[in-house]
């Protein structure tokens, strides 16, 4: 993660660091990309980097948390009308806005094309390992909204069940079947198997 010293820059300055990055990541493969052209792109001397970041990898962290604190601000910010959508309903809506904030950007379908296409396994564990925490935590939220309404079973371990339906989803890029059909129709039969053992 980012040294003190950045989070001590200008708003402007660190969106100028970080659009820099994500374009070059979205446009060159990641062992390409290099802290000369970050920087270049951002306006800054080389120098400067190291004093807001350790490395590269560093940088492509951060990156992926700012992407993803983004992403669950917007998704926390959308009315689901949970009180009106089965369960079922409500995580499909939830991977729906998912994919339209990743599409409101062409750089950041770019990049998360490039991320599970060419990211080593090391750095992408670890980005993973940051990242998925927030998805079930969000998740976890909404299943216990339909616990208390009753349509999941009052004893459910939502934070379990919040994990499967989480890593059920990310993982969907490493499971080929379902390229015969739309993701969103794969992501509602595997709902139905998971959700039967909820109710």
């Amino acid at each position: 993660m980012p040294k003190s010293t950045f989070f001590n820059l200008s708003d402007e300055k660190k969106k100028r660091i970080i659009d820099s990055a994500v374009t070059e990541f979205a446009k060159d493969h990641y062992r390409k990309v290099t802290i000369d052209s970050i920087v270049k792109g951002a306006g800054i001397p080389k120098g400067s980097f190291y004093q807001y970041f350790k490395n590269k990898d560093d940088l492509y962290k951060y990156i992926f948390a700012h992407i993803g604190d983004r992403k669950k601000l917007y998704l926390d910010q959308i009315d689901l009308n949970k009180h009106q959508l089965s369960f079922k309903e409500c995580v499909i809506q939830i991977f729906d806005q998912a994919q339209t904030f990743e599409s409101l950007d062409i750089k950041l379908v770019a990049l998360k094309e490039r991320f599970v296409n060419e990211c080593s396994q090391e750095l992408r564990r670890e980005i993973l390992k940051n990242e998925i925490p927030k998805s079930i935590d969000l998740l976890e939220d909404v299943i216990k909204s339909y616990v208390a309404k009753g349509e999941l079973k009052a004893d459910l371990n939502t934070k379990h069940a919040a994990y499967i339906i989480t890593l059920s989803i990310v993982s969907l890029e490493h499971y080929q079947p379902y390229r015969k059909q739309s993701i969103r129709d794969f992501i509602a039969d595997i709902l139905e198997i998971i959700i039967s053992g909820m109710r």
